[in-house]
Order: C-alpha cells, then sequence, then structure tokens
C-alpha cells in the first residue's frame, strides 16, 4: 500500500507531536466569511475544522464575522454599480466591506495568529498578527468557475488583494494539489510556503460509528449523491448511467441527499431523501450513506468535493470525475476516478463491470474501510498543528501525495 496510505503511523506521530505542544504557543483564531462557531458556515467546514483544532490546541477560539449585518449595504452597493458602469456583483470583495465586516468582528481577546478559509481576510492593513491561509481553491479559479458573472474591476481589485495575502502569509495550506500548484504557477508563491493537508469529513467524530460491513450483495445497486447543486455535481449523468443500467437489466436505485423531491426530474430509480442536517440529525445521515455501494461527484467543476470524504469516512466506496481537487478525494482502490469527459454511457459500462464482479467491489469496499479513519477532521488539524507548532520542519515535502492519484 502507498505511503500516503500508511495511517497508523502517521497518525501516531502526530498524536506524539500534540501531546508533546500540549497548547498552542500562541493565541489562535480560525477565520472564514462568516461565524466559524456554526455549522451553516460554508458547508460546514470551518465549524468542524475549529472543534478539531480546539481539542489538540491548535485553535483557542473563532471569529465570529455577520455578513447579514450588511445586507441593506449591499443592496445599495449592487443599485449603484450600474451608475459607474460597473456589474452590480462582487459586494463581498470590496474593500470598504471587508473592513466594516472586521470592524464589527467578535473574537477571542490576545489572538496572536490567524488561520483564515478566505484570502481576503482578515484585511492585512488591519492586523499585524500572522496569517496562514487554508483554502480550497484560488479565488481566480474560483471566479473562473463559479462566479462568472463578476465584473472585470472589481475582480482586479481582489486578485490583487489575493496575491498580497499570499506573499504576506505564514503558510498557504491548500486542500489537494490542485489547488497547490495553482497557487504557485499562477501567482508565483514559493514553494516553500505551499502545503497539501487534505480536509477531514464534515461529521462528529464521537459519532462516527465503525465502517459498516458489506452484505456481499450488488441488487438494486445504490448510486449516492450528496449535495445541493445537482446539475454541477453531476446528477443528470449518473441519472443517465442508472437510465442505461436498468435498459442492461440491472437493477438501480439512486439515492440523493441534498434537494427536495420536487427539485429533481422524475425518474422511477431516484429515491430524494431531501436535505439532511449532519449536525442536528447525524444518525439519519449515516444510515442513508451507509446504504450507498458508491458515493458519486461526477462534478465539470469542483474544488474538492467533502461527499467523498464523507462516504469514505463511514467506509463506502467513492466514484468522482478527474477534476479540480477530486483527484485528491478518490483513493486509489476505494472508488473509481473517470475522466472528466466520460459519457454516462461508458460510466454505466464500468458500473456493470462492477455488478458483475462483486469480488472486485469487495476489495474496493475494503479499502475505503481502510483508509476511513484518515478521512477525518482530527487528523487534518493535527497535520495543521505539526505544520505551525514545527514551522515547517515537519513538512519537508511541500506537496506530499496524500491520497491523490499521481
Amino acid at each position: 500500500m502507498r505511503n500516503g496510505f500508511r495511517f497508523g503511523a502517521l497518525t501516531a506521530f502526530l498524536l506524539a507531536v500534540a501531546s508533546i505542544t500540549g497548547e498552542a504557543d500562541c493565541e489562535r483564531a480560525l477565520v472564514a466569511y462568516g461565524d466559524v462557531n456554526t455549522v451553516e458556515t460554508w458547508s460546514g467546514i470551518p465549524y468542524f475544522f475549529l472543534r478539531a483544532g480546539r481539542r489538540i490546541g491548535l485553535f483557542n477560539g473563532g471569529v465570529t464575522l455577520r455578513p447579514a449585518r450588511f445586507r441593506r449595504r449591499r443592496m445599495l452597493w449592487n443599485a449603484l454599480r450600474p451608475l459607474t458602469l460597473n456589474r452590480p456583483c462582487g459586494f463581498m470583495y470590496s474593500r470598504a466591506h471587508l473592513h466594516e465586516l472586521w470592524d464589527d468582528r467578535r473574537a477571542p481577546s490576545g489572538i496572536g495568529e490567524y488561520v483564515s478559509h478566505i484570502q481576503s481576510l482578515p484585511p492585512r492593513e488591519l492586523v499585524g498578527e500572522p496569517v496562514s491561509y487554508y483554502i480550497d481553491a484560488t479565488m481566480s479559479k474560483y471566479f473562473d468557475e463559479y462566479e462568472r458573472s463578476l465584473g472585470r474591476r472589481i475582480r482586479a481589485e481582489a486578485l490583487a488583494r489575493e496575491q498580497e495575502a499570499y506573499e504576506a502569509a505564514r503558510f498557504i495550506v491548500c486542500m489537494s494539489r490542485w489547488c497547490a500548484e495553482d497557487v504557485q504557477a499562477s501567482y508565483g508563491i514559493s514553494p516553500e510556503k505551499v502545503r497539501v493537508i487534505l480536509p477531514g469529513a464534515n461529521i462528529d467524530e464521537a459519532s462516527v460509528p465503525e465502517p459498516a460491513a458489506w452484505d456481499g450483495t450488488l441488487t438494486p445497486l445504490r448510486l449516492g449523491f450528496i449535495g445541493i447543486d445537482w446539475e454541477r455535481k453531476g446528477g443528470p449523468v449518473l441519472l443517465d448511467a442508472a437510465t442505461r443500467l436498468q435498459r442492461m437489466g440491472h437493477s438501480v436505485e439512486v439515492v440523493v441527499i441534498g434537494p427536495a423531491a420536487s427539485e429533481l426530474p422524475k425518474h422511477p430509480a431516484l429515491r430524494p431523501k431531501g436535505f439532511i442536517h449532519k449536525a442536528r440529525d447525524l444518525p439519519r445521515f449515516v444510515e442513508v450513506v451507509r446504504s450507498f455501494h458508491f458515493g458519486c461527484l461526477l462534478s465539470h467543476a469542483e474544488a474538492l468535493g467533502i461527499s467523498t470524504l464523507e462516504c469514505l469516512r463511514l467506509g463506502v466506496p467513492v466514484i468522482g470525475t478527474a477534476v479540480g481537487g477530486i483527484v485528491d478525494a478518490v483513493p486509489e482502490h476505494a472508488g473509481l476516478l473517470v475522466p472528466a469527459e466520460r459519457t454516462s454511457e461508458h460510466l454505466a459500462d464500468e458500473l456493470a463491470a462492477v455488478v458483475e464482479s462483486p469480488e472486485r467491489y469487495a476489495r474496493m469496499r475494503e479499502a475505503a474501510r481502510e483508509v476511513a479513519s484518515f478521512q477525518s477532521w482530527d487528523r487534518a488539524a493535527l497535520e495543521f498543528l505539526t505544520l505551525l507548532e514545527a514551522d515547517g520542519v515537519a513538512s519537508a515535502d511541500p506537496m506530499p501525495p496524500l491520497v491523490g492519484r499521481p
């Protein structure tokens, strides 16, 4: 098994480091665009990272930002933008908003260092403390893939601010090698400042059960989908593949967590479960995900894809397209990584081959069980603490091949 999967030794080493360092050397706080103390901010990523980090002394607390308080200011800003021949969007990237948002913050006292999920916060001109970033994509990639309507002027201002942030940062920690490569190639940042730490699954670790044993059946084949954006995350491709499998004579169910049934197309294979709040109804989320044979993320654009890590954390193999950070979130042998241009017909053929070869699926299931413990925020927080406390000495390889394919 590859070095990236020797989880026992890695975890033991990191735990030893944590026990030696104990409390953080300085008061350290986590920042995101919103309140990092609530699970609603950025899909819950800051919330789970903060909880894991507090357990080991990585963080002393988190910064609460309240962008909703500036809703009227946003509306006015958007209304006035056309008068200056600018597009009415991008308020959250404006210098004035970032300053007023930071001035309105609630944070622990005595902070000596920040870790931020967003490159524009904290504003460099307002803080003198060191800042490291933990990001899933650069703003350039985000603007190209997700926010294409942004005006040229506000985009240029945001990117210039991002460049300055990277140059002044202590570390730019990326959630995938795809992101790390872009930080170096597009922004000219020294590899010595860039690291890769795969995030964890957004599941409360205290409630994670042991990976369920496979019952030996693949009928019906249950293909899982987790996410709100049905189109971008490849829902139509998955459903078309299910249709083709049915025409081959295979029984298939597409189990969907996220969109309401009314937002999905009518199809006999669909099994919509609606939105499941992981912080309030984790047992149901776990039960549904553990019923999958595969967790599927067939996005045409994706910075990472936390849903694949959630499936793996529960011992479920995954299928993902080879785009963005998904490459690092589909471990070898624990699923299928398919080319982005792969058609639903080809995907159906691959899945049919798996159904007709149960021993192949059994190997995938076992591989998923072996990597399950790695997909935790506890492991990610320990790696982050090791980096910051050792000042990078413990991470001589800027971009280790954690779980991605070469």
